[in-house]
């Protein structure tokens, strides 16, 4: 045997110690400006808590503003493994069984009694085959918000619809509440929004409010449309290979700091839209309320998509029915 001399034996566990103690990063992606409470939760909450509570064991890096591509590509970079955690919405949609209910057309009465049902055994229910579906883990629920129609032109009735040109998610279920509202939907990725409407290939984009003031989509449309037509959440996600990489206390540190920003985000997310509106106000970008009679026609007009819908999804129906009972 090959003697070794006492120093280098110390140095060579001292490498061994150290390759077998490195830190874990979690690189986080998402769309979402720095500014957008997404990412203001992140920073404060989930990398905050988790390097803490870690004792550096787990190292976060937040990549923020479609640095790492839009919702398609950091779905795919996180179900591939390149990306350990992504913040997402509902592009899964085709995959897992449920969780398109979510984004329904008018399904959700306000944020209240959407943190309800996210927080009754219904939210569980509609992740429940998320990781077999997609091998990606899911962590919480944040919020996006619900959705208005930003555009160059007012939008006070029906047929203000006719020959707008709208840019809509492209997931067939919001293509086809687009359509039924009779706008004409083009499909564009979100860091194409601002250019597309600057040089008018389209007149408008719907998003919820904090997303149309973020990425400053006001300078270049002149009226908003309060339709609400679709909450639309965030999902935190993992990898589900990475995270049945992580030790069990790195497990709940990782899962009790994604649920903590989510709900941060909530808070900032809710408590923002006056000031966005405020900030829209001031830009003289006027914000249509729809009366009674004009939103009941928008919910006419995409009924379809529950038909459609319940027609791929049997239990469908019947979760939609559980969701609108539940009284925050």
């Amino acid at each position: 045997m090959k003697w070794i001399p006492a120093l280098g034996l110390a140095a060579l566990f001292a490498v061994g110690s150290t390759a077998a103690h490195a830190a874990k990063t979690i690189k986080v992606g998402n769309f979402f400006p720095d500014s957008h409470p997404v990412n203001i939760a992140l920073n404060e909450t989930f990398k905050k808590e988790v390097e803490a509570r870690s004792n550096g064991e787990l190292k976060v890096r937040i990549f923020s503003n479609a640095v790492l591509g839009g919702d398609e590509k950091l779905y795919n970079s996180v179900r591939g493994g390149t990306l350990e955690m992504a913040i997402i919405g509902n592009i899964m949609e085709n995959e897992v069984e449920h969780v398109g209910i979510i984004q329904l057309p008018f399904l959700f009465n306000n944020y209240a009694h959407a943190q309800a049902v996210f927080a009754s055994p219904i939210g569980e229910t509609l992740v429940s085959d998320m990781t077999e579906k997609t091998g990606l883990h899911f962590l919480a629920y944040g919020v996006q918000g619900f959705r208005v129609i930003a555009s160059n032109r007012s939008i006070q009735s029906m047929d203000d619809f006719k020959g707008l040109r709208l840019r809509f998610p492209g997931i067939e279920n919001m293509i086809a509440i687009g359509k039924g509202l009779g706008a004409n939907i083009t499909p564009l990725p979100i860091s194409e929004v601002f250019s597309a409407l600057e040089q008018r290939v389209v007149d408008g984009v719907e998003n919820p409010y904090p997303n149309i003031v973020a990425s400053k989509w006001y300078e270049v449309t002149s009226h908003i449309l309060e339709s609400n037509h679709v909450f639309t959440p965030n999902l935190y996600m993992m990898n589900d290979k990475f995270w049945n990489g992580l030790s069990e206390s790195e497990k709940t540190i990782v899962s009790e700091a994604a649920k903590a920003a989510a709900e941060q985000e909530w808070k900032l997310l809710i408590a923002s839209e006056e000031k966005d509106k405020q900030v829209l106000s001031d830009a003289k970008v006027e914000i249509i309320v729809p009366d009674a009679a004009f939103k009941q026609q928008m919910i006419d007009a995409v009924q379809g998509s529950y038909d459609n819908f319940y027609s791929g999804h049997p239990r469908a129906r019947e979760i939609v029915e559980e969701i609108r009972a539940i009284k925050p």
